[in-house]
């Protein structure tokens, strides 16, 4: 599988959760080539919640294997838990501080 054809096919699932593009991603995650499944796991990341359901229905369809899906599945969680913490961190800009 071409990089450069997961990285468009990230795009558009990113931009418009198209489900065939998110199909293609999850084929790049069972790509013999390290780096084509690497980068179809950080495109899978960025569009967090579709991923979750697209990898899910991957699962029960016995597309992709759990060993294959995990570690995308478990850092998809990992995100989603640690966005509330950012989120209610208050905000400090660099002209918040005093110069006396």
């Amino acid at each position: 599988m071409n990089p450069d054809y997961m990285l468009a096919c990230g795009i558009v699932w990113c931009k418009a959760a198209d489900p065939e593009a998110g199909w293609e991603l999850i084929e790049g995650l069972k790509c013999s080539d390290p780096h084509v499944r690497s980068l179809a796991q950080k495109l899978l990341l960025e569009n967090g919640e579709e991923s979750m359901h697209l990898l899910e229905c991957a699962l029960t369809n016995g597309e992709v294997s759990p060993e294959t899906a995990g570690p995308c599945i478990a850092e998809i969680l990992r995100i989603q838990l640690i966005k509330p913490t950012y989120a209610a961190a208050p905000r400090t800009h660099m002209f918040d501080v005093s110069l006396c």
